[in-house]
């Protein structure tokens, strides 16, 4: 067991080295580069979530209370979560996942590998492996943050068979920290053979979690954490919410009829069809929507399934499903926008500028949800004053091509003129 360990961990020792000298991927983040708080999203599994540390212990969490207020960590971490995007649970398809995006993170720091290692150790799906995970970090590279992004070898397990699964996953993602341009922490070798930190012999405790806490930690400041870690009730630095959107700009039907009470500024008696409108047909219309989507949901669902089989029969099942998502995607973004438009055509005309501005507005705030919280009375102000001014034409333009080109060139506006220069860092349009 000891002479497997050693010969383990020695090739991980080799590639951190080797990541140390590209490009200053493993240099510490250097606080003058950013405007205070930096913003680390921790991304992983359940060793991450803090299975086996829970209560606040985790390490994403203890890693936070570690930083000062210059910082703000946080925990994206998903039990059974996998790199591999054809696996029962890939972190693809977590909210976490999209969360972690809408966060505009300076720093990630990926933990995954744990839940892959059987799969690519006895399943022959090392290649796969590495497509996805290049994929994973391909996606946070891509974001207007432009974050520093460490990739971390699984934390050392309990188990001869586990040692042995963990080598090809390590030696992967050793190469992509060199392709890729990252950095690489090792929190194998920190954790290898203190059985007494593993209860389960693969979650680590509290104790545990502290190791890979401070390893993270010395990584991200270039100091080594000293002391006793502060508590989960201790005093902590105000967290502003992360707001995701799925589509800026789109509208449910209760959505659609709030911005038509509230922004086309009709009197009660103008309203007051509309409302009775909105009352009869809202119940039946959520239901069939919420419908549509779960079976929208199921053939996406059985797409990914099939998408990467090995079994020559049921290759022709991916495309099948995925022509069916997209005709059920269609069917119900057409079936939505009509139950809207139907709303839209009952505003008498002298109240349309109104909906259209602040239909415009939601597309503006939507875009900016990331920021929300940076932004001032100031700017929110200049914001609604360059939504009512194109009010008038936004009402004229409604689901079609052309108002989608006025989103854009406005929060194109509200991007140059009204945004200080983090903020354009955090949402620049791509």
């Amino acid at each position: 067991m000891t002479h497997r360990r050693t010969l383990l961990a020695l090739p991980v020792l080799a590639m951190i080295a080797a990541a140390a000298l590209a490009a200053d991927a493993n240099a510490p983040i250097s606080l003058a580069d950013y405007k205070p708080p930096i913003r680390v999203a921790c991304i992983g599994d359940s060793i991450t979530e803090g299975v086996g540390a829970p209560g606040g212990w985790a390490w994403a969490d203890q890693l936070d209370r570690l930083l000062d207020d210059k910082w703000d960590a946080r925990n994206f971490g998903k039990s059974y979560a996998q790199a591999l995007k054809s696996a029962r649970r890939p972190y693809w398809g977590f909210p976490e996942f999209k969360t972690s995006r809408a966060f505009c993170p300076d720093v990630v720091v990926i933990v995954l590998g744990t839940n892959d290692a059987a799969a690519v150790a006895k399943e022959n799906q090392a290649a796969e492996f590495a497509r996805d995970y290049r994929d994973l970090v391909s996606e946070y590279q891509k974001l207007p943050s432009k974050p520093r992004i460490f990739l971390c070898t699984p934390p050392w397990a309990a188990g001869a068979e586990r040692e042995a699964n963990y080598k090809p996953v390590i030696e992967t993602i050793g190469e992509i920290t060199k392709d890729m341009g990252c950095g690489m922490l090792d929190l194998y070798a920190p954790l290898a053979g203190k059985k007494p930190l593993f209860p389960d012999g693969l979650h680590p405790n509290t104790e545990g979690a502290t190791v890979i806490a401070a390893t993270v930690y010395k990584a991200l400041t270039g100091k080594a954490w000293e002391g006793d870690v502060p508590g989960p009730l201790t005093a902590r630095k105000p967290k502003p919410v992360i707001v995701t959107v799925e589509n800026p700009g789109d509208l449910t039907y209760a959505e659609a009829f709030a911005l038509v009470a509230s922004g086309a500024r009709m009197t009660a008696e103008q309203l007051a069809p509309i409302g009775r409108k909105y009352a009869e047909e809202a119940p039946a219309v959520e239901v069939k929507v919420l419908q549509m989507a779960a079976e929208f949901q199921q053939y996406d669902s059985l797409r990914m399934k099939f998408k990467h089989t090995t079994i020559e029969a049921e290759k022709p099942l991916y495309g099948e499903y995925k022509g069916k998502a997209a005709e059920k995607k269609k069917e119900l973004e057409k079936y939505k926008r009509e139950k809207i438009d139907e709303l839209i055509s009952m505003i008498p005309t002298e109240a349309k500028a109104g909906f259209g501005a602040a239909r415009l507005g939601k597309y503006i705030f939507d875009r900016l949800a990331p920021i929300a919280s940076t932004l001032t009375a100031e700017q929110r102000q200049k914001i609604r004053d360059l939504c009512a001014s194109r009010g008038e034409a936004y009402a004229r333009i409604n689901n079609t091509p052309e108002r989608s080109v006025e989103d854009v060139e406005a929060y194109k506006v509200v991007y140059q003129q009204i945004l200080d220069p983090d903020q354009k860092r955090r949402v620049e349009p791509r």
